[in-house]
């Protein structure tokens, strides 16, 4: 027998046919072989792939560890008013924020805040409409006014745009007024946030909880030209006297309590002001509560009028010659 023919012979004993129960168990064998070898391919295959992602991702910065904190939203009510509208960002770009007043511009209030450091305070300007309206130092606690160039530049029913835009942190001296202080570059990504709100009646406003005991303004009472206090029975009473005219030097009003306390001279509005907390505190004005046309000596009558008073307070007025 040549050598091929052995070949032959060996090859057909070695692959028995395939309708036989021994070529339908190899073949199975084969598959599970085949199965096992591709699932260990792929596995290496994944694990590969895992470590290149997670390469990538160690070797890339985190951009949300380092931002800022997101500005946090003003709260319904602040400072007497009521939020309408707001907006945040960030520095160096500016904040718009449009809005439509309804009712008495007067009753406008914009509110600021920059999350800076404590000790810093950065300088804004504030424009309606592009007509700068305010000069204003920001900080961390929300700082908010009014005023006649601010409710000029509005009127009810046509839409207007506030925009914010931070000049830069404040330099020099200590409690330097904002408005006339040197600045130097703001860093970038400072938190920024602006409001509008309208002043609430005070009898509206959500006030704090009252202290177990009341509070007593008796420590801050002088002696004055005229002192008018409020009712013990009830803080709401107004009060009034009549005095021969001259010239008011000095203002000095003191509450422990919410409530607002308007100031009159000669029946014309002197001071208006509210306290929205508990706590013995107060104000002292030097100018502007001189009535023009008064003539001295003659009778004229200081009165005090609370609204949504809770607690004592008290009204001081100096009078020069």
């Amino acid at each position: 027998m040549k050598t091929h023919d052995l070949s032959q012979v060996f090859h057909d004993h070695a692959d028995p046919p395939g309708d036989t129960p021994h070529a339908a168990r190899m073949a199975a064998v084969r598959a599970r072989v085949r199965g096992v070898r591709r699932r260990r391919a792929f596995v290496a295959a994944a694990c590969v792939v895992l470590a290149l992602v997670g390469g990538a991702l160690a070797a890339t910065p985190n951009r949300t560890d380092s931002q800022p904190a997101a500005p946090e939203p003003f709260p319904e009510h602040i400072v007497g008013s009521r939020v309408v509208a707001q907006t945040t960002g960030r520095t160096p770009e500016p904040l718009t924020l449009a809005f439509t007043p309804s009712g008495d511009p007067a009753d406008v209030r914009l509110f600021v805040r920059c999350d800076i450091d404590a000790k810093d305070v950065l300088k804004v300007s504030l424009a309606v409409d592009g007509k700068e309206v305010r000069l204003f130092g920001c900080d961390k606690e929300p700082g908010g006014f009014g005023s006649l160039a601010l409710s000029e530049s509005l009127v009810a029913g046509r839409r207007a745009v506030v925009r914010l835009t931070v000049l830069g942190r404040v330099t020099g001296p200590p409690n330097t007024a904002a408005e006339v202080a040197d600045v130097e570059p703001a860093a970038d990504g400072i938190p920024v946030a602006l409001a509008v709100g309208r002043r609430v009646p005070i009898t509206e406003y959500p006030m704090p909880p009252a202290p177990e005991k009341p509070v007593e303004v008796d420590h801050l009472v002088h002696p004055a030209d005229v002192v008018l206090r409020s009712d013990p029975a009830d803080p709401n009473l107004p009060q009034k006297v009549v005095v021969p005219w001259r010239t008011v030097t000095r203002l000095h009003v003191v509450w422990g309590s919410p409530g607002r306390i308007k100031v009159l001279i000669g029946g014309v509005l002197v001071d208006d002001g509210a306290s929205y907390s508990y706590g013995a505190t107060g104000r002292i004005d030097a100018s502007g509560h001189n009535p023009p046309d008064l003539v001295p000596g003659q009778p004229v009558e200081i009165s005090v009028v609370p609204e949504g008073q809770r607690g004592e307070w008290a009204v001081m007025v100096d009078m020069g010659g």
